[in-house]
């Protein structure tokens, strides 16, 4: 059959074919050009020196650093320009809006996991202060527990004590009835409660496990914020829908302006988790300003998508950016209140 077609191919006048490549290696369809029309894979023979690959691949890699940058610029000084551009059908040249985000929210809070992160090991923070004042490591103060208990147990057992002396013996560990109520209200997992409610000895837990050992917290909040700001992406656009109700418009450029606008969010994080990795006091300083631009984009993509008055702009703004901190604030608790009660 590739015979046949070949030879039909080959006596066709050659103003309507510009250039036979053979047939594509994937499905066997013939192919006119660098791609296969029928699957679209190039038909590039890697049958040749790694180099030549290797520059090749370079040249690619480049290629999508510059769709990067011509998506990264206009987020910045055109707010609302690149839904526009999608929505005419120009998406060639930009990184597709799902996947820039989903790119820069893995970078931004690998930056805030590695920029909040103690300098020391995390066993370091496991301290509390006795009666007298003194800072006690608890790793260390169960480790000499655990030997002053076991030659207690090697003392009954050499007396042959009763059962229950050696019971007694065995959980004597001398700790305050303040530390055991403390103790006993600190669960890692597991319910929390009998309905799975969070009450107020879930606060109190959450509290002191944040006291306990808040690197760790927070390594858990990010993994939890960044699932909640997946769901509330989807409900801002909802909003964005609702408010712009009358204008007409698809719930697919509602999702749009609220995909860029979480990117945007995002690119300010990284570049101010990269400014406080700088350990450079004013450039530090710098990075608290940075936050600024976000209400400041949020504004301007709605006043240049939308498109309407000035005055119906702010109020609209002022009411979503209210609905926004909600939501913000609901992910961030219970991002908080998942680690405590799932």
């Amino acid at each position: 059959m590739k015979e046949i077609i070949k030879k039909y191919i080959q006596k066709l006048p050659k103003r309507k074919v510009f250039h036979f490549e053979g047939f594509c290696a994937n499905c066997e369809h013939p192919v006119n050009g660098s791609f296969c029309s029928n699957c679209g894979q190039s038909v590039k023979d890697f049958h040749r020196p790694f180099f030549s690959v290797l520059s090749e691949s370079l040249g690619d890699a480049l290629s999508l650093d510059n769709k990067f940058l011509h998506t990264i610029v206009p987020l910045f000084v055109r707010p609302g320009y690149l839904t526009k551009e999608f929505m005419k059908g120009k998406r060639a040249r930009y990184t597709p809006p799902f996947r820039l985000y989903l790119f820069l929210t893995f970078f931004a809070f690998l930056l805030l996991s590695h920029n909040h992160m103690p300098e020391t090991q995390a066993e370091k923070n496991f301290t509390f202060t006795t009666e007298e004042g003194k800072d006690v490591d608890v790793l260390s103060y169960f480790e000499d527990m655990v030997d002053e208990n076991k030659n207690q147990i090697d003392s009954l057992e050499s007396d042959s004590l009763t059962n229950s002396e050696l019971k007694k013996g065995l959980f004597n560990l001398n700790i305050s009835q303040d530390t055991a109520q403390t103790a006993q209200s600190i669960t890692f997992g597991g319910k929390g409660g009998k309905n799975n409610k969070f009450g107020n000895s879930d606060i109190k837990r959450v509290i002191d496990m944040w006291k306990l050992n808040p690197t760790l917290m927070m390594d858990n909040v990010y993994k939890k914020l960044s699932q909640t700001l997946l769901i509330i992406l989807p409900v801002f656009a909802l909003f964005l829908a609702l408010f712009y109700i009358r204008r007409k418009h698809y719930l697919l450029e509602h999702l749009l302006i609220s995909l860029n606008f979480h990117s945007f969010i995002f690119v300010i994080v990284i570049v101010s988790e990269l400014l406080i990795m700088t350990k450079l006091e004013f450039l530090q300083s710098f990075a608290f300003y940075l936050y600024l631009l976000i209400p400041v984009q949020l504004f301007l993509a709605l006043k240049f998508y939308y498109r309407q008055s000035w005055i119906k702009t702010i109020v609209k703004f002022f009411m979503l950016s209210f609905i926004y901190n909600i939501l913000l604030i609901s992910g961030i608790l219970y991002s908080l209140i998942s680690l405590v009660v799932e």
